[in-house]
């Protein structure tokens, strides 16, 4: 995010806190995992294209039997699977073709987790801090609040919330993305019930966070 819009954000946050009484923080992280087995998948996908069309060229060549066929057909699969393996290493997006969404969503929760950790947003008074993590790599958002909010809001709720950042977030607009969650999120909290108390203290930082930001 630019600078500009990291005031915007850092200034939303101010507001939402302002009203609700509640602790944000929001977060942008390149990716949540390395994803090694992904180049494995890669690879093996180049291999297994390579090994259908080496079949399909001799079921329409069934006259193509030199002496070099078996060297050549293999070679032709093994290169186009390291083609796919290094494509996987140096284009994310290629990559990323071959991680499931489940495992992507998964790994983001795990890597919020961490991070409500790391930035002990454990640490407020009334543990009623919420994250609001955006990682690049999976394009995948998460939602993650402190116990103040056990049995007052589930896990639909915070899939709306969710559900609002994940469009602008996909297209690549991040400031777009905080402000829609943070509009989704006040007005959850002000439904439910949350309100300011006038002894609540902001303990924690309302500028957002980005990769490099480290302690």
């Amino acid at each position: 995010m630019t600078s500009a819009e990291l005031a915007t954000v850092e200034a939303r946050i101010r507001a939402f806190e302002a009203r609700t009484g509640a602790e944000a923080v929001a977060a942008v992280v390149a990716r949540s995992d390395r994803y090694h087995g992904l180049r494995w998948r890669a690879f093996a996908f180049g291999a297994s294209f390579a090994a259908l069309a080496a079949v399909a060229f001799d079921l329409a060549r069934p006259d193509w039997t030199a002496a070099h066929a078996s060297l050549a057909t293999a070679i032709a699969i093994l290169a186009t699977g390291l083609t796919g393996a290094l494509l996987a290493t140096f284009t994310p997006t290629f990559e990323r073709l071959f991680l499931s969404r489940e495992r992507a969503e998964a790994e983001v929760r795990q890597r919020a987790r961490s991070l409500f950790l790391e930035r002990d947003l454990v640490a407020t008074p009334g543990r009623n801090a919420i994250l609001l993590l955006a990682s690049r790599y999976e394009r995948v958002t998460v939602v993650l609040g402190d116990r103040a909010y056990d049995g007052r809001i589930d896990s639909a709720d915070w899939q709306r919330i969710v559900d609002a950042m994940t469009p602008p977030f996909q297209a690549g607009q991040e400031a777009l993305a905080f402000g829609a969650g943070l509009d989704a999120l006040e007005t959850l909290l002000v439904t439910k019930g949350f309100r300011r108390d006038g002894m609540t203290r902001n303990v924690l930082p309302d500028r957002p966070l980005q990769p490099g930001d480290e302690r």
